[in-house]
C-alpha cells in the first residue's frame, strides 16, 4: 500500500499546479473572510453588546478556526480527482495484479489524500498563529496548540472519508468536477463560517449539527477562543454567556439545548465508525458488481 501511496502523492506533486491551487484556494477562502465577513462578524458581536478590546481578537480566533476545518476539508478534492481519474480511465483495475487486496487499494487513496490534506491545513495553521503573534501578540499555549492540531487532524479524516466516498459514487470527471465547485460553495454554510450557526432557522441548525465538520468546527471554536471569551464575558452576567457561546457557534444546540463536548466528540466517533462501515460497503459492493 505505501507504493501506492507514495504513486498518488508523486501524481499530486507531479503537477505544480495542484500545490498552486491547494494553496491559492487557502489563501482565497482567507481572503474572503478578511475583506467581507470580518467587519460584519464583528458589528454582530457588539450588536449583541459584547464590546471589548479583545473583540476583533476573539472573532478573528473564531472564523479562522472555522477556515481551517473548511481548507481542511477542500485540500483533499486533489487526490480524490485522481482516484476518480483513475476509476474513469480503468487504471484502478492494473492494481488488482499487486498483491493487495481492494480494500487497500482504495485506502491507499484515503491516506494520500490525508497526507496532503494535513500538511496544507498544518501550514496555514502555522500562518495564521504567526498573525496572532504578530497582530496582537497572542501566543498559543502548547497545550491550545496540541488540541488544535488535533482536531484539525480528526476533522481531516472525516472530511476525507466523506469525499471518497461520494467520489465512489461518481461515474464521470465531469461530474465530480460539478461536484468539487459545489463543495466548495456549500461547506462554508454547513460549517457555519460564511454566516455565524445561530443565525439560521432552529430546523436547519437540527440538521446541520448532524453533519462531522460542523461539530469539528465547534470543537475547534471553543478551544481557540475559550482564554478570550473569559476576559470578554467577564464584565457580563453569566445569563448573557450562552448568547455569545451559542450564536457564534462555540457551543451547539440541538433542539435547543446545548451540548456538551464531550457528547460531541463521542458523535463524531460514531460518525467515524458509520463512515467507514458505509466505505467498506461500497467496496464490497463495487466488488461484486466487477467494478474494481
Amino acid at each position: 500500500m505505501k507504493t501506492l501511496i507514495n504513486r498518488h502523492i508523486k501524481l499530486f506533486l507531479k503537477n505544480p499546479s495542484n500545490i498552486i491551487l491547494s494553496f491559492l484556494s487557502s489563501l482565497v477562502i482567507l481572503s474572503l473572510y478578511f475583506l467581507f465577513i470580518r467587519d460584519f462578524t464583528i458589528k454582530a458581536v457588539e450588536d449583541y453588546g459584547f464590546i471589548s478590546s479583545y473583540t476583533s481578537l476573539f472573532v478573528d480566533r473564531l472564523m479562522t478556526s472555522g477556515l481551517l476545518i473548511v481548507i481542511g476539508a477542500t485540500s483533499t478534492l486533489s487526490i480524490i480527482f485522481i482516484l476518480i481519474k483513475d476509476c474513469c480511465n480503468n487504471t484502478i483495475k492494473d492494481f488488482l495484479i499487486t498483491p493487495l487486496s481492494k480494500l487497500k487499494i482504495i485506502y491507499s487513496y484515503f491516506f494520500a489524500a490525508l497526507i496532503i490534506s494535513t500538511i496544507i491545513t498544518f501550514l496555514v495553521y502555522i500562518g495564521i498563529e504567526l498573525f496572532f503573534h504578530i497582530k496582537y501578540h497572542d501566543i498559543a499555549s502548547s497545550e491550545m496548540i496540541l488540541k488544535s492540531i488535533s482536531i484539525i487532524f480528526f476533522s481531516n479524516i472525516i472530511a476525507t472519508l466523506i469525499l471518497i466516498i461520494i467520489a465512489l459514487g461518481i461515474k464521470t470527471i465531469t461530474s465530480f468536477s460539478t461536484f468539487e465547485t459545489l463543495y466548495g460553495v456549500v461547506i462554508g454554510f454547513f460549517t457555519g463560517v460564511y454566516i455565524p450557526i445561530g443565525y439560521y432557522p432552529n430546523i436547519i441548525r437540527n440538521i446541520f449539527f448532524y453533519f462531522p465538520l460542523c461539530q469539528t468546527t465547534s470543537i475547534l471554536r471553543n478551544i481557540e477562543t475559550t482564554s478570550i471569551t473569559k476576559k470578554i464575558l467577564a464584565l457580563y452576567p453569566k445569563e448573557q454567556h450562552s448568547v455569545l457561546y451559542e450564536t457564534f457557534g462555540i457551543h451547539l444546540t440541538f433542539q435547543e439545548k446545548s451540548v456538551t463536548i464531550t457528547y460531541q466528540i463521542k458523535m463524531l466517533l460514531v460518525a467515524l465508525l458509520l463512515l467507514n462501515i458505509i466505505l467498506l460497503w461500497i467496496i464490497y459492493k463495487k466488488r461484486k458488481e466487477g467494478k474494481i
